[in-house]
């Protein structure tokens, strides 16, 4: 709540590099192949990626919309990034530039928009495509590229756990 990200030495529990934004940070994950750089979402509406050893923003996109999730594909190749008002967005980020791909709304007419918000991703193992959203809905979907492909609902999800189904079969089938 502070609108920053800082990085720490977890030996020394020291703070090694601060990393300022203009409102709260939301969500934020190394790249997965090059931990030089991270990407961030923020209550601004930006996802931004951050070189570590330059301390600064290498590339940004404003969404419009409050940023509340944000992960990288598992090769490093890409970025989901989710919204406040349930929008999923794909984005290309080789070179460390955000190049936007594609875009999913996720739908559910019967809840007020604050109950689209996406929460966070799961990529399924070893796979680029096969995602697991949860939402503040009280929903998982698994999307395969832009693909609904299942949606799960109902109170019996607020005690299952990703591990919980990654544990149940292979992927997210």
């Amino acid at each position: 709540m502070d609108k920053t990200v800082r990085l720490w030495d977890m030996s020394s529990k020291s703070c090694l590099k601060i990393f300022s934004h203009s409102d709260y940070v939301t969500c934020i994950q190394f790249n997965p192949v090059d931990d030089r750089y991270f990407i961030s979402g923020s209550l601004d509406g930006k996802v931004r990626i951050w070189s570590i050893p330059d301390r600064q923003v290498v590339d940004w996109n404003d969404l419009h919309e409050m940023v509340t999730a944000a992960c990288y594909t598992p090769d490093g190749q890409g970025a989901l990034v989710g919204s406040y008002k349930g929008s999923c967005r794909l984005y290309n980020t080789k070179e460390n530039k955000l190049q936007q791909k594609s875009q999913i709304n996720l739908e559910n007419k019967k809840k007020k928009s604050h109950h689209k918000k996406i929460t966070g991703f799961q990529f399924a193992p070893g796979s680029s495509s096969e995602v697991l959203i949860t939402s503040a809905d009280s929903r998982i979907r698994v999307l395969d590229g832009v693909d609904l492909v299942h949606k799960f609902k109902g109170m019996q999800l607020h005690c299952i756990t990703v591990a919980q189904v990654l544990e149940s079969g292979r992927g997210f089938s």
